[in-house]
């Protein structure tokens, strides 16, 4: 019964491969071509870079960018208590979603397929370092955050780990 099967499908593969030429005399005739769908859509644009060695005012000026979007549509995060519903943030996220600036850490969480090598190599300088910082979940978490004279240090530990991704 095996060796029937096998012969029919081996009949049917032939026969399929076999077919007699099109009656068209195109010389394209022996190309195959693929379907395409429509044109793929331009990829979205790259978000503004936090960069560990940022001043300030650099890191200022990219989240005022982000700030004045999301206001001129409707949700003024600078305010405090601001009544943004859920549906306002939404809409305003989604506009404002280019110019959200994201650090490096999370570029690379987003496109680096080593990500989680780079992040336990930031997590192992900061320890270095004295501060108790640990992974979990993918991402850096400490019990509290360092003292602002330590940061400098996390910024640098992070640097070293994800610059060349």
């Amino acid at each position: 019964m095996i060796r029937f099967t096998t012969g029919v499908a081996l009949v049917l593969l032939l026969a399929a491969c076999g077919a007699p030429p099109s009656s068209s005399s195109s010389s394209d005739d022996d190309v195959v071509s693929l379907a395409t769908g429509p044109a793929p859509s331009a990829a979205a644009p790259e978000r503004p870079l936090l960069r560990p060695d940022a001043t300030q005012e650099e890191e200022d000026r990219l989240l005022n960018t982000y700030y004045a979007c999301l206001k001129e549509h409707g949700v003024d995060i600078t305010q405090r208590g601001s009544d943004a519903t859920a549906q306002n943030w939404d809409a305003a996220s989604a506009a404002c979603a280019h110019l959200e600036p994201e650090a490096l850490w999370e570029r690379a969480e987003r496109t680096d397929p080593h990500y989680a090598d780079r992040l336990r190599d930031w997590v192992t300088c900061i320890r270095a370092h004295g501060i108790d910082a640990w992974e979990h979940d993918g991402h850096l978490n400490f019990e509290s955050l360092p003292p602002e004279e330590q940061m400098p240090l996390v910024d640098e530990c992070q640097a070293k780990a994800f610059a060349t991704s």
